[in-house]
């Protein structure tokens, strides 16, 4: 009834039919999969499509990962990692769960593929990333331990100027993000719009933030150059300074009426103590409302950052299974104890 097929690259899936499974604004599309194919190093995707009939009605975004994001589990098992990649389902960098389909039968089909591929790919065990509350993962896969991650935020918006954002602001709120801006400029501290993206010092400050946060991804020289080529003017760069001394920075990156904050940079040296990050989300806040979009992410960090402007947390999952059905039992019930 149905056919597969996995590749290696998305430039070998017309992008109308991949697109036609996802929505506009789900960061989800053909052109986010092939930025992650131009900017992450070390990259190695895995798309596994399924057709009925010669028609493309269900698909997968996967990548072999090598890395954990948890420190303590990256120092101890992740040189087996480095010999045997996992399977990880989730579009890169973008938060999103990463499984398309139309119906309930073919998303089952589609995960007994899954099943598939990691065996194909003698991955030690699959991880299915970013899932949120009600997706049909959580009831269509049997044998899948259930994870709690981190909640993404969100801030939906419906204002059409900064201050009217402040003052729908509780008044203590709307007091703090006042008295910190007036902080952020005692410190020398300013935000614009960057124009030159080939500046090799952003590599350096996204870079310095990786490594600090243990992130898993890595990236490719000229990291901003390389997204415009594929974005062009759906992405906007912001750039933090300290006495005119670049300092910060942070990605804004555009689906629809949805705007998304990645590749936060920062020179340690010169912004730790300071408002900097403060400032680049209230940076990030002014440009939303003046693209007009109605939402952005934030991402899953510095929680009390972003609750001071009013953002909303999604909480989310992840669906872990072992290759082998015998592990896969024995890690249960301590991963459970986790959880």
């Amino acid at each position: 009834m149905y056919s597969t097929e996995v590749l290696d690259t998305i430039t070998s899936v017309d992008p109308a039919e991949w697109d036609a499974l996802g929505t506009v604004g789900d960061f989800t599309g053909h052109r986010w999969l092939r930025l992650a194919e131009r900017v992450l190093a070390g990259h190695r995707p895995r798309y596994l499509l399924l057709r009925r009939r010669g028609r493309l009605v269900a698909a997968a975004a996967c990548t072999l990962e090598q890395r954990l994001q948890n420190p303590a589990l990256e120092a101890r098992f992740g040189w087996v990692l480095r010999r045997t990649p996992y399977l990880h389902v989730g579009v890169p960098m973008m938060s999103k769960a990463g499984l398309l389909a139309r119906d309930l039968d073919e998303f089952a089909a589609l995960c007994r593929e899954l099943r598939a591929l990691t065996r194909r790919e003698r991955a030690p065990f699959s991880v299915i990333d970013h899932l949120p509350v009600g997706h049909p993962a959580w009831s269509g896969l049997d044998r899948c331990h259930a994870l709690v991650m981190a909640p993404e935020t969100r801030m939906d918006v419906a204002w059409s100027s900064f201050e009217e954002y402040l003052g729908s602001l509780p008044r203590k709120r709307r007091q703090e993000v006042r008295r910190v801006a007036r902080r952020s400029l005692g410190e020398g501290i300013t935000v614009r719009p960057l124009a030159e993206r080939g500046d090799p010092r952003l590599d350096r400050l996204v870079g310095d933030v990786v490594r600090r946060h243990h992130g898993i991804h890595r990236f490719v020289p000229g990291l901003f150059q390389e997204a415009a080529a594929v974005l062009g003017d759906d992405l906007t760069v912001l750039a933090a300074y300290r006495n005119e001394e670049l300092a910060g920075c942070v990605a804004l990156l555009r689906d629809g009426d949805d705007l998304s904050a990645k590749w936060i940079g920062r020179d340690y040296g010169l912004t730790e103590g300071t408002s900097a990050y403060h400032a680049l989300v209230a940076a990030c806040v002014r440009t939303a409302i003046t693209l007009g979009v109605r939402r952005v992410q934030f991402g899953a960090s510095a929680y009390e950052t972003k609750k001071q402007f009013g953002v909303c947390q999604e909480p989310r999952g992840r669906l872990l299974a072992m290759r082998s059905p015998i592990l896969n039992r024995c890690v249960g019930w301590p991963l459970r104890r986790m959880s």
